[in-house]
């Protein structure tokens, strides 16, 4: 238990004791294995002694303790009492606002006289009731940091009682020779100084140390470590106002580790740059101890106080209110803070978010948010700290006094402190700004600044009924409101949509034993054990491809491939849906390291068995729901739920959730790549997507048993044939039944372009046709699985509406700029995500050097092997538009497929409308599988040499070559885009999308 905090000042009571006299477990508390494998002898004895100071105290120690405490009161009323006279004696009658001016100037040279000697008496043989109690309690501390090579004069029970008598009491042990005369007594103030030796004798440091040796060494750590005792140095303050009534601080945002290497890396660079392992670590660290012989004192002296400062923090006695938290210093600061505080006292910190979103922060948020007064969160996106990353978020907190009910205010996603000024001023009229503004610039780009603009409706009232709320879906069961993880809410809006999702009966969670989540594969302890390695290539199998993040995206288990020499996080290629082979994988930076058995053997298993089963399965043997780790809170989208096919693994950047019931995957995949969904977990403000994230997630009835929701995800999901088995295994005749909600005979510019009988031609049995693969209905799919998820929610459409607006401005940024040809492929977009996706904005010559050039017929003109941007065409009416280019996403010797079935190009070009006539390269047919090399179809225009020999050549002739050295990878092909191009409404399109939906749900 932690120590009972009593008013500074009041009268002490028999039995009380002073935490500072009693030992704690913590002290001279070293652990590390590797200290303890060169100190053993040492550690041994401190290991030893902590027993022996720690056991029970005797009645008679007791008595002991408490003559010292109520010396210890008395002392402390001295102190406090002289230091009051002395700052009165020393201030100088300067006003402050809303105070007059009071007290009489003195020179500087009487102020420094009178600290020196009333207070610290650093020129007296007689030490000052301050002195003593400093030195009494810097004693406590030091225990915590002592120097394991002085462990054998650490203080026995009594020694240490011993020490502190002779401190404390005064006139325990000879303080002067016969004869000789000493200054007890300042000579600013010199009747004090008189009274003070009559009532407290005299303690001089300099016999005393003589004596007791273990006072000095204290001294000394005190002096190293800077202990500063707040109860002791303003004595004055605490004892007429109980305390501060204002405190203000940017504390530290460290977490105090030990990081041996950091350590010995600034001598020997080779701890931090090389990979070594274990033991050859330990041969360097002893071969560069014995070459530099100070390099171990100065590692064990960092070491002590790393060691010593997490115990000290980490202590109940001395941080009772951060018991279960992670120890951050900014954390300290808090509950000191309210400490220090008078009975009126209000305090305001900036410190970042992680008291409020800490899993294990129950404990702690209980103690804060009565105290809470006002939550002000910033993002440093405009970097007021230049030397903070830009994505870190941060608050500026306001507590006062203990208040019920509990009652705060909550502002999020600030960028600059005056917005909170704008807020607080704004009349509520209008609808509320989003995170980022949008405007046109002169060249009809779109440019889009983080908003600092206030509205009256971001300010979010937040009792005990609110943090209800957030105790139900963001923590577990029964978890106290007052315990609950605060989260980043944009509008007092937002707070219905939580309503609506705390409202779901069923979350992941319910389905106890019936899923599995586990990190699969660290990429360093899996490459560490000979697991996996890394090595970028195609994989053969299922069972070769690791999946990593950049592999996936929202509804897309296709989305990019590693290049051949990728090194950096740019290296990825973005897929063309249209042209992917039936049996396509991907590139995979990381492969099996290890036997097939072996590997099979390290995969995780799921915890079930089912009828018929003798061991549980490897999760890999399921489909399963995945969405990287990494969440994006500024990006264009935070959750990236998609599904993964079976036999593949994936590393610890990826998190996934393998289920029992494999009809809910797809269905669990289309909530987590809906905006609602994504809209949740970016409320909870976390960078990080784990367990304890998922199974909070809703798993709505309604979404579960939608049609069209299923339709649509498995559609956007089973892109090869590696998912044929999910689709016929979730398949419904009623998936024929399913329509675009917008009809062909709307005028909306996608009437014509989205594939109308899609949903009809649908097959039981997986066929490449079963899956959408142009980018404009993929988009449609995903805006009508978001509205069929927020009916499923209960939610309506202006709240949809206000969700897209709000809490997701890259996202609106690029729809705002992205456009579609009439084949439905993007033609444009400024999406940092589908870099290499139809033309650069403006043209760019370098591309025509690089292998890139285009083609561009209309009635006017017809030119090829040119350089264009979109600039150039948006305003075309008609005509096509073909880009020429080196393709390296596909594996050595597969050409392709046909956006259509398979017939060869020549007899698809008559009668084929030049939209459609896109020319991948595809297989001959008649030529067998076994050689794997085929050759690409020349465009019309197209200079025939490119083609020559049947192996896809550069411009100008040179023969097409991987980047390991073996030809035939990277191939030239062409797409062609047809005008007129269009931008579609989101916003128009969710309405569409709505009212059709509503409408058949209410079979109108």
């Amino acid at each position: 238990m932690g120590p009972e905090r009593l008013p500074l000042g009041q009268a002490w009571l028999q039995g009380q004791i002073w935490h500072f006299l009693l030992p704690a477990a913590g002290m001279a508390g070293y652990n590390d294995k590797d200290v303890k494998a060169l100190y053993p002898n040492e550690i041994k004895a401190v290991d030893a002694w902590r027993k022996r100071f720690t056991k029970p105290f005797e009645p008679e120690q007791i008595a002991r303790l408490e003559k010292l405490s109520a010396r210890i009161a008395e002392l402390w009323d001295h102190h406090a009492a002289n230091l009051a006279e002395l700052r009165r004696r020393t201030t100088d009658p300067y006003p402050i606002r809303g105070r007059a001016a009071h007290g009489e100037r003195t020179p500087l040279e009487y102020k420094d006289a009178a600290l020196d000697q009333e207070l610290l008496a650093s020129k007296l043989e007689n030490a000052s009731a301050y002195r003593r109690l400093k030195l009494a309690m810097d004693y406590w501390c030091a225990l915590w940091f002592w120097p394991i090579a002085a462990a054998e004069e650490l203080p026995e029970r009594d020694e240490w009682l011993l020490d502190l008598e002779n401190l404390l009491l005064g006139d325990t042990v000879a303080t002067h020779y016969s004869g000789e005369q000493l200054q007890l007594y300042a000579a600013t103030n010199p009747e004090a100084g008189k009274r003070f030796v009559d009532k407290f004798g005299v303690v001089n440091f300099k016999r005393l140390f003589a004596a007791f040796p273990r006072l000095e060494v204290a001294e000394a750590i005190a002096s190293e470590r800077r202990f500063f005792h707040w109860e002791l140095a303003f004595a004055d303050v605490f004892r007429a106002h109980g305390g501060f009534d204002l405190i203000l601080g940017n504390p530290p945002w460290i977490k105090v580790e030990w990081s041996s290497g950091d350590v010995l890396g600034d001598y020997e660079p080779r701890f931090v740059i090389r990979k070594l392992s274990v033991p050859r670590l330990t041969r360097l660290r002893d071969e560069t101890f014995e070459r530099i012989p100070a390099l171990k004192r100065g590692w064990t002296e960092e070491f002590e106080q790393a060691e010593g400062t997490q115990n000290f923090l980490n202590a109940r006695v001395n941080y009772p209110r951060l018991r279960g938290v992670q120890t951050n210093l900014y954390k300290c600061f808090l509950p000191r803070a309210w400490a220090n505080g008078s009975e009126k006292g209000v305090s305001g910190f900036l410190h970042p978010e992680g008291v409020y979103d800490d899993p294990k922060g129950g404990t702690f948020r209980r103690e804060l948010y009565p105290s809470l007064r006002a939550h002000f969160q910033f993002a440093n996106e405009l970097t007021l700290f230049a030397e903070v990353d830009h994505h870190t978020r941060y608050s500026s907190n306001i507590y006062g006094p203990v208040r019920v009910p509990i009652s705060f205010l909550s502002v999020a996603n600030l960028f600059v402190p005056q917005t909170i000024d704008a807020c607080f001023s704004d009349t509520g009229d209008g609808s509320v700004p989003g995170i980022k503004d949008e405007a046109e610039n002169p060249g009809s780009s779109i440019k889009t600044v983080w908003s600092t603009n206030g509205h009256r409706d971001r300010i979010i009232e937040i009792g005990a009924r609110e943090l209800a709320l957030f105790a139900r879906l963001y923590d577990e069961a029964g978890t106290d409101a007052l315990e609950a993880r605060l989260p980043a809410l944009h509008a007092r809006q937002l707070l219905n949509v939580l309503e609506k999702f705390a409202a779901q009966p069923r979350r992941l969670g319910d389905l106890k034993g019936e899923y599995y989540s586990t990190v699969m594969f660290d990429e360093t302890y899996a490459q560490r054990d000979g697991t996996i390695k890394r090595e970028t290539r195609f994989p053969e199998t299922p069972e070769e491809w690791i999946l990593s993040g950049p592999h996936f995206f929202v509804g897309s288990p296709f989305y990019k491939t590693p290049r051949a020499q990728c090194t950096q996080n740019s290296h990825y290629d973005v897929l063309d849906l249209q042209t992917l082979p039936d049996d396509y994988l991907p590139r995979t930076n990381y492969v099996p390291a290890c036997d097939p058995d072996t590997y099979r053997a390290r995969t995780p298993r799921v915890p079930w068995m089912n009828d018929g089963e003798t061991s549980p399965k490897r999760v890999t043997e399921y489909y399963s729901v995945n969405t990287s780790r990494g969440l994006s809170q500024s990006g264009e989208r935070t959750l990236q739920g998609s599904v993964m096919p079976r036999q593949c693994a994936h590393i610890d950047g990826v998190l996934s959730v393998t289920l029992n019931e494999q009809a809910l995957v797809p269905v669990i995949a289309a909530l987590w790549a809906s905006i609602p969904f994504d809209f949740f977990v970016k409320s909870t403000g976390k960078s990080d997507f784990r367990l304890d994230t998922a199974r909070r997630m809703a798993l709505p009835e309604a979404a579960l048993s939608s049609i069209g929701i299923r339709a649509r995800i498995l559609a956007q999901c089973c892109l090869t044939m590696h998912y044929a088995d999910l689709w016929q295994s979730c398949w419904q005749p009623a998936f024929q039944q399913q329509h675009w909600s917008i009809t062909p005979d709307s005028d909306h510019p996608g009437a014509r372009v989205l594939p109308q009988d899609f949903f009809a031609n649908l097959t039981p049995h997986w066929q490449r046709h079963c899956a959408l693969r142009a980018d404009y209905a993929r988009r449609q799919a995903l805006a009508e699985i978001d509205v069929l998820v927020a009916q499923a929610l209960g939610l309506t459409l202006d709240e949809l509406l206000t969700i897209y607006r709000v809490q997701f401005p890259v996202m609106r940024q690029y729809e705002a700029e992205t456009y579609y040809d009439q084949t439905g492929r993007i033609v444009f977009t400024p999406s940092k995500g589908l870099v290499g996706v139809g033309l650069p904005r403006k043209a760019k010559k370098a591309e025509l050097a690089e292998g890139t050039h285009y083609s561009i017929h209309t009635a006017d003109c017809s030119e090829q092997g040119i350089a264009l941007g979109w600039e150039d065409i948006r305003d075309m009416k008609a005509g096509t538009v073909t880009i020429t280019f080196i393709d390296d996403t596909l594996p050595p010797g597969t050409a392709g497929v046909p956006p259509a079935s398979g017939p060869r190009p020549s007899q698809r070009t008559a009668g084929v409308p030049p939209a459609s006539r896109e020319r991948p390269c595809w297989p001959l047919a008649g030529v067998p599988p076994a050689s794997r090399e085929r050759p690409c179809w020349p465009l019309a225009g197209e200079t025939p040499a490119v083609q020559r020999e049947g192996h896809p050549r550069e411009a100008g002739g040179t023969p097409a070559v991987r980047q390991d050295g073996q030809a035939g990878s990277r191939k030239r092909r062409a797409i062609e885009y047809r005008a007129p191009f269009f931008k579609p409404d989101r916003e128009q399109d969710y309405r569409i999308a709505w009212a059709f939906f509503e409408a058949d749900a209410n079979g109108t």
